[in-house]
């Protein structure tokens, strides 16, 4: 078979080599010109790699969703698939697997998924933008930097063994090989393939590729319930859905009351003040909601969070002697963010002098930070009294920025201080 496989940046080297083994007559093609050693490595191997596509006809193309068509070129083909499928057609897990995908809010519920099956005594494996972890007694940290792009599910699946359970985050859809296929929600259906598709078409695949169970907001079932299989249950969450959840939030930093609603019962739990728990609405119901398609009892589940601590770089609260440190450390720091995280430190929490670190280290990120938007939506919030540049962000700091050298210049200054860096593997 005659393949062409578009893509070095976001994992297609993995579909290569796999295409490889099986014989195939492969052509990679690096789109973004910045895989000079995968190239070398992939011919080595047997494959031909091009910086464009030519101009032949191919048995299979494959590309991600959200490279443009213009990068086809005039390559033609008798089927074409995005490497999601791919992925669905080449990978094999000898466990079973639930895959998570959303706007905001992937990697704390793949974190609080992990943590509530490892309660359950299951060893998971959990793939997140955060590492590769292992959750069992103890959660050990098996990669510390690993891609959610879909052809780590193909390597992860030929690597990684012995497990009860995986939790797998994937951008921008689904491979249709998980039990549970779940969509955090479309929170912003932001616009991929520069401009040409629209992020619900990449998410999408997690919803019209499922074989057993899917997982989405009740507020967005008018989106997907027309693409969910005939032969596919769904399990929805939030207002009006079958896990519905509420918080009673006390001072920030210290505890917080968990209601949640399921299967005509009321379950309560306190929670500890070690994270904002406001930030984590949609990890509750969504987890919730997900150990409820597998099948486990929600009510083990909710007497089990009271022990969940957060995620690391996800709504960190850390107590001074000067104040209230948040930190967030993650690839999904942006202006929308910070804006919602700014709206509940005020609605919720009644926070009247906020200052915010900026870190735009943009490592392994596609959605760079954009620094005229964070200005942009602290500014319409009088309650920031301050915005401050780190130095890996020197000369790019605008109007009405304070550029310093570290985070500790600001001990004392605010009554909360929020910590953001721009970091993670997509």
């Amino acid at each position: 078979m005659k393949v062409l496989v578009l893509d070095l940046t976001h994992g297609g080297d993995i579909l290569v080599r796999e295409y490889l083994r099986r014989g195939c007559d492969v052509t990679a093609v690096d789109i973004y010109r910045n895989s000079s050693v995968i190239c070398q490595e992939l011919q080595v191997q047997g494959a031909r790699c091009l910086p464009e596509s030519p101009g032949e006809g191919f048995d299979l193309v494959v590309m991600p969703v959200h490279a443009p068509d213009r990068y086809l070129g005039e390559a033609t083909a008798s089927r074409r698939i995005t490497h999601h499928q791919a992925v669905g057609e080449l990978a094999h897990f000898p466990f079973p697997t639930v895959e998570i995908t959303g706007t905001k809010g992937k990697t704390s519920t793949c974190h609080m998924l992990s943590y509530l099956l490892s309660r359950k005594g299951l060893k998971t494996l959990a793939l997140t933008s955060s590492g590769l972890l292992e959750y069992g007694p103890v959660v050990k940290v098996l990669e510390d930097k690993v891609s959610i792009a879909p052809a780590t599910l193909l390597r992860v699946s030929k690597e990684y063994s012995g497990y009860d359970i995986g939790v797998l985050e994937v951008s921008l859809g689904g491979s249709g090989l998980a039990q549970v296929g779940v969509i955090t929600g479309l929170q912003e259906d932001y616009p991929i393939a520069s401009g040409t598709r629209r992020a619900i078409q990449g998410k999408a695949q997690m919803i019209a590729q499922a074989k057993h169970n899917v997982v989405f907001p009740a507020d967005e079932s008018d989106i997907w319930k027309g693409i969910v299989p005939s032969n596919v249950g769904a399990v929805t969450f939030g207002d009006g859905g079958d896990v519905q959840i509420d918080l009673n939030v006390g001072e920030l930093g210290s505890s917080s009351e968990l209601l949640v609603k399921a299967d005509g019962a009321e379950m309560r739990c306190e929670l500890n003040g070690r994270y904002l728990h406001t930030a984590y609405r949609t990890a509750f119901a969504c987890s919730l909601a997900t150990m409820k398609a597998l099948g486990h009892d929600i009510t083990d589940a909710v007497a089990s969070l009271p022990d969940f601590s957060g995620v690391n770089g996800r709504g960190e609260i850390h107590h001074g002697a000067n104040g209230i440190l948040i930190k967030e450390r993650n690839p999904g720091v942006s202006a929308s963010s910070l804006n919602f995280l700014l709206g509940t430190l005020v609605n919720d929490y009644g926070c009247r002098d906020i200052g915010i670190y900026l870190d735009p280290i943009n490592r392994k990120v596609c959605e760079k930070l954009d620094l005229e938007a964070v200005q942009h939506s602290c500014s319409r919030m009088p309650e920031v009294k301050g915005l401050y540049m780190s130095p890996s962000g020197k000369g790019m700091e605008g109007d009405d920025m304070q550029s310093i050298d570290g985070v500790e210049q600001l001990s004392g200054k605010h009554e909360v201080l929020i910590w953001a860096v721009k970091e993670g593997y997509i």
